[in-house]
């Protein structure tokens, strides 16, 4: 569905050489990988491993130096329809819920945004009240919550309003880049148990990007490992265990394993 081939990103150094000018820093190296259609894939490294910059291309936000990016095995970045393909197709929930939502908007303003790109890119008609009381429904929340602002909202109830966002474009892909790390234990539970009804409900297709294995083990199919702008592993998450890899060995070792009956 998604993939990357080979891809391999770098940017300008802050430092100036004397001789050469600026040099540039290599971020990811030879990154490949394939999402498969509703599944959940979690991309997991420490600060500065390279997974938000790996976040930036599959959402067409970032263009490779080299290698490919395929959507449906169209290449993304060949042409901007290939871009805007991906971009009509894929959703983003980013970390911090505080930002990503306007203080200066209403709950229903907030979800209408993402009304207005499924009508304009559908080309339908929507009854607006309706839909956002659907998607209100959706993450859990009752209909009251339409005419809130942001600030009278907590931040668990916030990353719910986030995600209807992401939802009403009714996207086939949602990448949730570090979407829950800013949360407190309980109710980072609660929204990963969200995540995965909505991801049943609607045949969602899903891209975890976290520095938690434990959120990977609960939510996630699949792993990969990102070390310093490598891939150094990649498995089933039920295969977790037998990595042969000595990074993954090390972050298993701190793992708390949660239990669902839905994993």
């Amino acid at each position: 569905m998604l993939k990357l081939d080979k891809v391999c990103v770098s940017f300008r150094s802050e430092c100036q050489n004397r001789i050469f000018g600026y040099t540039r820093q290599q971020i990811l190296f030879d990154v490949s990988v394939e999402v498969k259609k509703g599944t959940c894939l979690g991309i997991l490294g420490e600060s500065g491993s390279g997974k938000s910059t790996m976040g930036r291309v599959l959402c067409g936000l970032l263009k490779p130096d080299s290698g490919n990016v395929l959507l449906n095995d169209i290449p993304v970045y060949a042409s901007p329809a290939g871009r805007r393909e991906l971009q009509n197709k894929l959703s983003v929930v980013f970390q911090d819920y505080t930002t990503s939502a306007n203080p200066r908007f209403r709950v229903k303003d907030i979800l209408n945004e993402g009304i207005y790109v499924r009508k304009r890119r559908e080309k339908i008609s929507l009854n607006h009240e309706k839909e956002i009381n659907r998607l209100l429904e959706l993450v859990g929340l009752s209909s009251d919550f339409a005419n809130r602002f942001p600030h009278e909202l907590s931040g668990g109830q916030l990353q719910r309003v986030c995600i209807a966002r992401a939802v009403a474009c009714n996207p086939e892909i949602i990448l949730f880049d570090e979407a829950i790390s800013s949360l407190d234990a309980h109710t980072q539970v609660q929204v990963m148990d969200l995540l995965l009804e909505l991801k049943n409900k609607l045949s969602l297709t899903y891209i975890f990007i976290t520095h938690d294995l434990t959120s990977i083990t609960y939510l996630c199919d699949d792993v990969l490992f990102l070390h310093q702008g490598h891939v150094t592993e990649h498995l089933p998450v039920k295969h977790i265990n037998e990595t042969k890899d000595a990074y993954a060995r090390k972050l298993l070792q701190s793992i708390v394993v949660f239990e669902t009956e839905d994993k």
